[in-house]
């Protein structure tokens, strides 16, 4: 599985869509590190709503969850855990089109309302 020492010391985590996963894995990483402050786990197919919600909810130093792709993590469930955890930044395709939204808005963009002839 993990060696938790290893993990006790590791500042990121990059888990492959090659990576045999097992829901214990994530409950590891954040449980057992102190230090982990990144966890890309975009393109795994087997993570869940409930594995997602745990490594937020366990790792005390998580900064960064990336999400990509994670196809059984709902969007609902998403929105919820960055209403939870507004120290995470969780990565999906809505959160990272929603964040360059409003710095685009921030830096004074508007959409265009005018209506093409």
């Amino acid at each position: 599985l993990i060696n938790l020492f290893i993990v006790h010391f590791l500042a990121s985590v990059f888990i492959s869509r090659f990576f045999i996963f097992l829901p214990v894995t994530l409950i590891a990483i954040g449980q057992y590190s102190s230090t982990i402050e990144t966890v890309d786990a975009g393109w795994c197919k087997e993570i869940t709503d409930q594995g997602a919600t745990q490594i937020a909810k366990s790792s005390k130093s998580l900064r960064y969850l990336g999400l990509m792709r994670c196809d059984k993590v709902n969007e609902e469930t998403v929105e919820r855990l960055v209403l939870q955890y507004p120290h995470i930044v969780f990565s999906t395709v809505m959160q990272d089109c929603k964040r360059t939204l409003e710095r685009a808005y921030q830096m004074g963009w508007s959409p265009n309302t005018s209506t093409a002839s």
